[in-house]
């Protein structure tokens, strides 16, 4: 058991007022879900909703929304995680509640970051920051784990390195042991999506595939100590890809097929298509030059909706895949399409990097 949750236990046996057992309790079910025990966090919420669902308690509206927005996040990656953000955020602000303000806008920074809209993000993270103090641990670390995955995701490592220690930082003095695994998970995940993207362009070094693979190996072997329970597929689809990058190909191909049952995802980052698509590359790689048949009959609107980096590496697998064959009309839309989605990609990343350091400069 966290530090955190054994404090929380453990003040729940002697608090007395109602709004600050409101408070421990929700606390309690938020970490419940984020590790994956979403059962034991709905008898929480549903024991909350039962005594508090008339709306007479605005202190536990709010503690309640935070919740539900953390369990259909971890549980299902649900739109309906923001929303209830929303709500918590709107109602909390209404009623001067800086914590839960704090809490509510990190938390949808954080998923503003993972669907990409960055801008959004930032105004989250402003939010945020200025409803919290240093003191503000809970706060504090998804802040600063969003800004070091930002920075991450950008290829600069010395400042995603910076944002990664205040956030363990945080996290350490709330003993959160959750948020370290997911600094951990997420260290790696960011480190190998800028690499991932970077290979489209030219080779990647070694050793920054020796770093990542020892990141990748660290995040899982803390998930399997903890027992963390939630959305540990993506550390599975983090190893897959990074044999790809490895040219172990036929290793891959594996992996990638045993993830296919796998969920929640979220549909901005993954789709059934994309694997298949990922699959045929390595199946090409492997020596099979019939799998550029399947590039012929992919349709890029297929991806259209996925990240920018995911829509970047389909662009390139497909003109990977038909690089062997003459030159055709087909061959040259797919490259066409390539150089577009890469100047999208280095757009996003140049407003992604000022907007880090004017946020630094804070």
């Amino acid at each position: 058991m966290s530090q955190l949750l054994l404090r929380i236990e453990n003040e729940l046996v002697t608090e007395t007022d109602t709004n600050a057992k409101v408070k421990l309790l929700a606390r309690k079910a938020g970490y419940l879900a984020r590790v994956g025990r979403f059962d034991e966090a709905k008898e929480i919420v549903a024991a909350l909703r039962e005594e508090f669902g008339d709306g007479h308690s605005g202190h536990a509206t709010i503690w309640i929304m935070l919740t539900e927005g953390l369990l259909h996040h971890f549980e299902k990656m649900s739109p309906q995680a923001v929303d209830r953000l929303n709500r918590a955020l709107l109602l909390a602000t209404a009623m001067r509640n800086a914590e839960v303000t704090a809490l509510a806008a990190a938390w949808r920074a954080h998923i503003e970051f993972e669907t990409s809209n960055f801008d959004a993000m930032f105004r989250s993270l402003t939010v945020a920051l200025d409803n919290s103090t240093d003191q503000d641990h809970a706060a504090r670390t998804r802040i600063f784990m969003v800004l070091c995955d930002a920075a991450l995701l950008c290829g600069n490592r010395s400042q995603g390195q910076t944002w990664f220690l205040r956030s363990r930082d945080h996290a350490l003095k709330e003993g959160d042991q959750a948020s370290i695994e997911a600094l951990l998970y997420n260290r790696a995940a960011f480190n190998l999506a800028w690499i991932r993207a970077q290979r489209c362009f030219a080779e990647v070094e070694s050793k920054d595939l020796s770093l990542v693979r020892l990141e990748i190996s660290s995040a899982r072997n803390l998930q399997e100590m903890t027992g963390i329970g939630a959305l540990t597929h993506f550390v599975h689809i983090c190893d897959a890809r990074l044999l790809i990058l490895e040219g172990k190909y036929e290793a891959a191909v594996e992996k990638l097929e045993s993830l296919r049952s796998s969920k929640p995802y979220g549909a901005y980052n993954f789709n059934q298509e994309f694997l298949d698509l990922e699959i045929a590359y390595c199946r090409y790689r492997i020596g099979d030059l019939q799998q550029s048949n399947i590039a012929e009959k992919i349709d890029q609107e297929t991806f259209s909706h996925l990240d920018v980096d995911e829509r970047l590496i389909a662009a390139w697998m497909v003109c990977e895949l038909l690089s062997h064959v003459p030159v055709t009309e087909l061959h040259r839309s797919a490259l066409q399409h390539f150089s577009e989605v890469a100047e999208v990609f280095r757009s996003t990343e140049q407003a992604i990097r000022a907007q880090l350091t004017a946020f630094s400069a804070r």
